[in-house]
């Protein structure tokens, strides 16, 4: 078997695998599915997801080679004493040259940075993807860039996470049976496309496919807005109140819908920014069904309000398949 080539004419997005022969003329459906696979992943931030990642890929691939990349010392120690990754440094290129696959795994705001800074490190064929909660600002910031450049991009956004953040909650059970939305807005190679899904289906993700423009849609109904909304849960029932008092009266109830206000503030003040455009359209019709509610109870309409409660209640059982 001859190594695999890295031939310049070879197809746009085309990236090497473990065990391929030089494919950059065939299918690599004509390959085995147990060779064709990556055989090292670079995970640039050891946050909650990316150390997350780190630990699944170790647990479910064994037979991957994980590097971890971040800016401070003291996640990759911990990373390194919990066995999350084969090698962590703050050095990017001890972490990306040779590596298959590139996650980025930290804010969103911070990945076009990252991409000029690793951008020469990048060995031919690589695949980069992220883990970022908005996709159309990082394809227009990141996927575009990589594109001229030569480099296939496919966002990722497995729909896992936790109100705690950091390496420390890490864990490699996160992504198990969570859905991850995987958007090719620059029409990467479909068997690429493939090979990352497999990747996430791996560490425990069951995969959908959507325009950039359709996730941020979505991902504003069914995240980003329940996330705005918890907090207002927590302003309106707190502020002005005395806090211990409440604390102790609150139940289930209160507890359940301000969780996810949780959250790190700088974390999700940038989340709700970038998808701002999103963010306000639902907000918009939110702000409208509670000028109703309010409305109704001026009028002592329950029957309305009766309805109101039905129907969402009806609703939240059919999108969770109650």
């Amino acid at each position: 078997m001859r190594p695999p080539q890295r031939d310049h004419a070879a197809p746009l997005n085309m990236p090497m695998f473990r065990g391929a022969d030089v494919f950059p003329c065939k299918s690599m459906r004509e390959y085995s599915r147990k060779q064709l696979f990556f055989s090292s992943v670079a995970i640039l931030g050891p946050g909650l997801l990316g150390g997350s990642l780190a630990l699944a890929v170790r647990k479910q691939l064994p037979h991957v080679h994980v590097r971890l990349w971040g800016r401070r010392e003291e996640p990759l120690e911990y990373a390194r004493s919990s066995g999350a990754a084969h090698a962590a440094s703050t050095r990017m290129e001890e972490v990306v040259e040779g590596a298959d696959l590139v996650v980025l795994a930290t804010p969103v705001g911070v990945m076009p940075r990252l991409v000029s800074d690793m951008l020469p490190l990048l060995k031919p064929g690589v695949l980069v993807t992220d883990v970022g909660s908005v996709k159309g600002c990082v394809h227009q910031a990141v996927g575009s860039v990589l594109k001229k450049a030569g480099v296939a991009f496919i966002g990722s956004h497995p729909m896992a996470g936790s109100e705690k953040q950091g390496m420390e909650h890490a864990s490699w059970d996160l992504f198990r049976d969570a859905t991850c939305i995987l958007t090719n807005d620059e029409h990467v190679h479909e068997d690429v496309l493939l090979l990352l899904q497999r990747f996430w289906e791996r560490v425990g993700c069951h995969c959908i496919r959507m325009k950039a423009a359709d996730h941020d849609s979505s991902v504003a109904r069914i995240s980003h807005i329940p996330h705005a909304l918890s907090a207002l849960c927590v302003h309106s029932a707190l502020d002005g109140g005395d806090v211990k008092l409440l604390g102790l009266v609150s139940a289930g109830g209160f507890r359940d819908t301000t969780r996810v206000s949780m959250g790190e503030p700088s974390m999700w003040a940038e989340i709700l920014a970038e998808n701002a455009p999103a963010v306000l359209e639902r907000l918009d019709e939110a702000l409208s069904q509670l000028g109703q509610v309010r409305n109704w109870l001026a009028a002592g309409d329950k029957e309305a309000l009766r309805e109101w409660l039905k129907a969402a209640a009806e609703s939240r059982a059919q999108a969770l398949g109650l």
